[in-house]
C-alpha cells in the first residue's frame, strides 16, 4: 500500500518538486480552459473521454515506467485542441479561437522549455502524447462533434 501511495505522490508532484509541479498544473489548467467555453461545449463533447484516457495512460507510466508528472495529460489535450481548431475553424467564435491558440502556444512553449532542461525522452514522450491527443479525439470525439456541428 505504501508503494502505491509513494508512486502516486511522486507521479502527481514530480517527486515533490514544487516548481515543476506548479508549472505542470498551470499548464493543465491552460489546456483544459478552452473546453469550458460555451462554443466548445457543443463542439468538443468527447473531451472528457480523452482526458480520462490520458490520465489512465499517465498513471500507467507512473507505475510501469517510474515516470513522474502529468505532462502526458496536458499534451494530449493540446493535441486534441489542434484538431478541434482545424476541424471547426469556420464555426468557432473568434474569442474561442484565440483561447485555443493561446492554450496550444503555452503547451508548445512549455515543451520547448522542458526539452531544454530534461532528457530527450521527455520531448519524445510529449510529442507522442500530442499525437495521441489527435488520435484519441478522432476515435472518441469526432463522431459526436460532426453531428453536433452539422445540426447547428
Amino acid at each position: 500500500m505504501d508503494d502505491i501511495i509513494t508512486t502516486l505522490f511522486s507521479g502527481l508532484t514530480y517527486g515533490g518538486d514544487v516548481k515543476i509541479s506548479v508549472i505542470n498544473y498551470a499548464l493543465l489548467a491552460v489546456a483544459i480552459m478552452p473546453f469550458f467555453l460555451p462554443n466548445m461545449r457543443t463542439i468538443a463533447k468527447g473531451w472528457t473521454i480523452v482526458l480520462a484516457i490520458a490520465f489512465v495512460i499517465q498513471s500507467l507510466f507512473w507505475f510501469v515506467l517510474g515516470a513522474q508528472g502529468i505532462s502526458i495529460v496536458w499534451n494530449v489535450l493540446a493535441g486534441m485542441l489542434v484538431l478541434v481548431a482545424f476541424r471547426h475553424r469556420l464555426s468557432l467564435l473568434m474569442k474561442t479561437k484565440w483561447m485555443i491558440v493561446a492554450s496550444i502556444t503555452a503547451v508548445m512553449l512549455a515543451d520547448v522549455y522542458f526539452g531544454l532542461i530534461f532528457p530527450l525522452i521527455t520531448t519524445i514522450a510529449h510529442l507522442a502524447a500530442f499525437l495521441l491527443g489527435i488520435t484519441l479525439y478522432l476515435l472518441a470525439g469526432f463522431r459526436k462533434d460532426r453531428s453536433a456541428s452539422l445540426s447547428s
